[in-house]
């Protein structure tokens, strides 16, 4: 099995590419700035940056365009904005190599309910307070396989750069991932 990781606004980091090589296997790490590494400040301005470098539309036509070469059995990983881009991707493209995708607190899937995904998906949210998150995963948790969980933890709780950042909730969902 190979995978593919897709970052949330930070890009690629040291971090998450630790985090990759920790499946001892062949993977690749999307990100919305082609591999530049960002000045991060905060969440905030990251966004802010985020949104006018690539946006959520631009990281889904990035995605469409490498999903659809996927050629060997792939699990996706995704967090947050490209946890949401790899959602609606995944329906979009339907590349059958594409056996699974797992994406931590995709907020931005609550505005793409009505997408029927044609592969296994584990949502893994975090805590959030801006947004009914208990509506999201009813309409989520309607299709058969789709699994979602909610944490106790906050939106960025996998990533250190993020303000929202658990060291135990990484830790914890790490061991998940590598059982």
């Amino acid at each position: 099995m190979k995978y593919i990781f897709v970052s949330d606004i930070f890009g690629k980091t040291a971090h998450l590419s630790h985090f990759a090589k920790q499946f001892n296997t062949d993977h690749l790490i999307i990100d919305p700035y082609n591999g530049e590494l960002q000045t991060v400040t905060d969440d905030s301005q990251q966004y802010t940056h985020f949104m006018s470098k690539c946006n959520h539309d631009g990281y889904l036509n990035k995605l469409n365009s490498i999903f659809a070469n996927v050629a060997d059995a792939t699990t996706v990983i995704a967090f947050s904005a490209g946890g949401a881009a790899a959602w609606r991707s995944i329906a979009h493209v339907n590349n059958p190599h594409i056996k699974k995708l797992i994406a931590f607190y995709p907020s931005q899937v609550r505005h793409h309910l009505d997408i029927i995904s044609p592969i296994p998906c584990e949502f893994i949210f975090a805590n959030e307070q801006h947004f009914d998150i208990q509506h999201v995963i009813n309409n989520l948790s309607a299709q058969k396989q789709i699994i979602c969980t909610v944490t106790d933890y906050k939106h960025g709780f996998m990533n250190p750069l993020s303000k929202g950042f658990n060291s135990a909730g990484y830790q914890q969902l790490c061991r998940y991932l590598l059982s």
